[in-house]
């Protein structure tokens, strides 16, 4: 039988807003809108969209079933502060990938903090626009504490273009999330720098064992790592020159030799990794956690003339 269609809203129009709304769109049960700043760009992604809300004040989330959350970490805790407390009917979905600056909270803890009374959880997955709107297909992790509504959504959301396996671990797939970008910054250092493609597989594999250690006194369970969203997600990301945080350890590593320091802490903030690195130490040290591998990271970062040697130490 034909079902009632669902409305979502995707908060954030970047590019990969752009792609989750083509990759769920469906026209018979899906109906979605969007909030941007920005004029809608008069191209196929305007099929994909009901509606375009240009002003966060006019969002009612009593209207949508699923609110999914497409923003960077820096942006999040504004535009949550600025969305009408409503009726609280949507389940709100996180996309986001890295840790409030401020307060060093995940998002789900900001989401939770500024919309109470909501269902929450996260999607994640290796997902690069380009690729999802030239309509490849994409497999993703769902996280929801709650199985069955996570394997109910799964289903609903799910589609010729999206895969979703459903996870009640959402604070291991949002751990897995923030620190896939920290790592990735490591791997570009270490292609950067030369090290060769033997040690950067080694670095990455250093990192995900390092992460299955972790997280479970980080709250989260170590077998999330290998959650398709999770370790597809680090496998991309550690691995392509279009990954941003990749990208950055890259250039870092090859610029190292004129860089001071201070050069370097300039160039920090491009990626979210970057920013993510001194939150995502806070938490462990919050928990009663170390990591030589994550702090030594963050050492060699700041440390130019000693880079290589601390981080080939972070694999040993």
């Amino acid at each position: 039988m034909p079902t009632d269609p669902w409305h979502v809203l995707i908060v954030g129009y970047g590019g990969f807003g752009q792609a989750l709304a083509l990759s769920l769109h469906r026209s018979d049960n899906i109906a979605i809108d969007v909030f941007t700043r920005r004029p809608a760009a008069a191209d196929q992604r305007l099929n994909a969209v009901s509606r375009f809300i240009h002003h966060l004040p006019e969002i009612d989330l009593a209207r949508y079933d699923i609110a999914i959350l497409a923003l960077p970490s820096g942006a999040l805790a504004s535009v949550l502060d600025r969305i009408p407390r409503n009726a609280p009917r949507a389940t709100v979905l996180s996309c986001v990938k890295g840790m409030d600056a401020e307060t060093h909270a995940f998002p789900t803890d900001l989401i939770a903090l500024h919309l109470p009374g909501h269902p929450i959880g996260m999607l994640s997955g290796p997902t690069f626009a380009g690729e999802m709107m030239a309509g490849h297909k994409v497999w993703m992790s769902l996280g929801c504490r709650d199985p069955a509504q996570g394997q109910a959504l799964a289903a609903r959301l799910a589609g010729p273009r999206l895969a979703l396996t459903a996870t009640t671990d959402v604070r291991g797939l949002e751990i897995v999330g923030v620190a896939k970008n920290i790592v990735a910054i490591g791997a570009g250092l270490v292609q950067g720098l030369g090290l060769g493609e033997n040690t950067r597989a080694s670095y990455v594999a250093r990192g995900i064992g390092e992460l299955q250690r972790l997280l479970p006194s980080l709250g989260g369970r170590a077998e999330t790592v290998m959650a398709p969203g999770a370790l597809g997600d680090l496998i991309l990301t550690c691995t392509s020159r279009q990954s941003r945080n990749y990208r950055f350890g890259q250039e870092l590593g090859e610029r190292i030799a004129p860089l001071s320091s201070e050069g370097v802490s300039a160039l920090v903030p491009l990626a979210e990794g970057s920013r993510s690195i001194t939150s995502f130490l806070a938490f462990m040290r919050r928990q009663g956690a170390t990591s030589p591998f994550f702090e030594g990271l963050a050492t060699a970062i700041g440390n130019p003339s000693t880079m290589s040697a601390k981080l080939l130490a972070t694999i040993d």
